[in-house]
């Protein structure tokens, strides 16, 4: 294993920036990211803190291609997975600039011919602040393709056109949804007259000077690009998402690094891209009158999670994760602390958070940090009254109403039917789980969808995802493809309704 130390001192000459006093320790840094390497949990990890407009530590571990023995470098390109998010929220941020659009205009206001609608049909106007908070009412959703050629836009429009579907009204909830920032790629390439990768490239990248970073694919057969591996280190082909604008930007974590500071401090980076104001506003709370669920007291701004201070300090982050890359980006604003940390392996997120948050305490001894836990606010369901029941409604799938029950009893014991023609009695009975935070409740059990995306021999994870108004529950059913491979996330609405708050253990599916 070879250690690129060496880069360090010259990638911060490189950055335009200089140590002005012998940077923190980092040997515990570098103890921690050599274990992780040579015990096989991770075949790459680059490593990057700059703290106050100056790069203290850049450095790599490790192969970012195993078959080739190429070792990782501080310029190597990791996918950044769902971190392309907030560089897409920039981008449209640097368009709002230079063209003027409102982000509290309908987005159908911007790409021709877009009508976003419930399930029941009716229009609903979902605004460019919506896309950017997650509050649109749009559904958890994602597609990746496979070793197969990069998709073409119609992959995404045919999505948008059947998974594209409110499942709550805009500003009611804010529901994580790649098909949101799927529309952000859209936006983009409609108003600039540019693909989302030419306009990223020529707007932010180049004059940030970030040299390893793009979308989709580099433009040069000299770029560095790490090679995606799974959890058990076995190589996975390349891999693109639909929606380019949720998770298919690249970027070294030198870049990365840079592309913080640009966010902290827009001197630091000797380029004053985007407007102070506008940097402000997306760590700010733009609809807070939404539901705010996830990661205990923090938001989703534009393009940002951000934890308000409160027994710690202010952190702005998001987080990477996708087959064959797993990564993250920390800040802390006050303390103008940006971290980051990129590794090509599947599911390694809490190494990659371990990591930087190891690389936080070397610069700021005192930091406590917060895990990152999404469910955080969530409690298991036992016999809570607002949800104790049975209830029953349907699932829309491709435009026909599928019946489904759920009867949720004392104890915590839930159980959730579909139809099946396979079973004896035609009904399909999943027990489930659930957790619940106000009037959301989310669970998941295996089952099955009568819809074209859903191939026969596939056995989905449903993730039931609802909210509670009166004696209605609405949300999605999300089948997700499988925990080993993840191929699809698909959104489909469904409708509840409290029938009997007698929870007995019997149930049929209204006809």
């Amino acid at each position: 294993m070879k250690r690129q130390g060496s880069l360090v001192l010259a990638c911060v000459l490189a950055a335009g920036t200089a140590v002005a006093s012998p940077p923190p320790e980092f040997t515990a840094v570098e103890q921690l990211a050599q274990t992780y390497i040579e015990g096989g949990q991770l075949p790459s990890v680059a490593l990057a803190i700059a703290r106050r407009g100056e790069i203290v530590y850049l450095n790599a571990f490790g192969q970012s291609d195993q078959e080739l023995d190429q070792q990782a470098t501080v310029h190597t390109a990791y996918a950044l997975a769902s971190i392309s998010k907030p560089v897409t929220a920039t981008a449209l941020m640097l368009l709002k600039q230079q063209r003027g659009l409102d982000l509290s205009a309908p987005v159908s206001d911007y790409v021709p011919g877009l009508q976003l609608r419930d399930a029941k049909g009716d229009e609903h106007p979902v605004s460019l602040m919506h896309l950017l908070s997650h509050t649109s009412g749009l559904g958890t959703f994602a597609r990746i393709h496979h070793g197969k050629a990069q998709p073409g836009s119609e992959s995404l429009q045919r999505d948008i056109a059947r998974y594209a579907i409110l499942v709550h009204p805009p500003g009611r909830v804010s529901e994580y949804s790649n098909l949101g920032y799927g529309l952000i790629g859209e936006v983009i390439e409609a108003q600039s007259g540019q693909t989302l990768a030419d306009y990223a490239r020529t707007t932010l990248f180049e004059p940030l000077g970030l040299h390893d970073a793009f979308f989709d694919t580099p433009r040069s057969a000299t770029t560095s690009v790490a090679a995606p591996y799974d959890a058990a280190m076995q190589r996975l082909a390349t891999l693109y998402n639909n929606t380019p604008g949720a998770g298919n930007a690249y970027m070294s974590v030198h870049d990365l690094l840079r592309f913080g500071m640009l966010h902290l401090d827009p001197e630091s980076t000797r380029q004053t891209v985007l407007k102070p104001q506008d940097l402000q506003a997306m760590q700010a709370n733009a609809v807070p009158q939404a539901l705010h669920h996830y990661y205990g007291a923090a938001y989703y701004g534009l393009g940002w999670y951000v934890r308000p201070a409160a027994d710690g300090p202010r952190e702005i982050w998001h987080e990477g994760g996708m087959p064959g890359t797993s990564t993250i980006i920390k800040m802390l604003p006050e303390q103008g602390i940006v971290a980051v940390v990129l590794s090509n392996r599947s599911d390694a997120n809490e190494i990659t958070q371990a990591l930087a948050n190891a690389l936080i305490s070397a610069v700021m001894p005192e930091y406590q940090p917060v895990p990152l836990n999404p469910v955080a606010n969530y409690s298991p369901y036992l016999d809570q009254p607002a949800f104790l029941g049975r209830w029953q409604g349907s699932i829309t799938v491709e435009g026909k109403d599928v019946p489904c029950s759920l009867v949720l009893q004392s104890g915590g014991s839930g159980e959730f039917q579909l139809p099946d023609t396979l079973s004896s009695d035609g009904v399909r009975r999943s027990t489930l789980r659930a957790m619940v935070h106000g009037d959301s409740l989310i669970s998941g059990f295996p089952g099955r969808l009568p819809s074209g995306d859903i191939a026969a021999s596939d056995e989905p994870l449903l993730l039931l995802k609802l909210l509670r108004t009166g004696d209605r529950l609405s949300g999605t059913v999300v089948a997700y493809s499988s925990p080993q491979r993840l191929d699809y996330l698909l959104p489909f609405p469904v409708s509840l309704r409290l029938t009997t708050s007698d929870p007995a253990p019997a149930l049929n599916p209204e006809p």
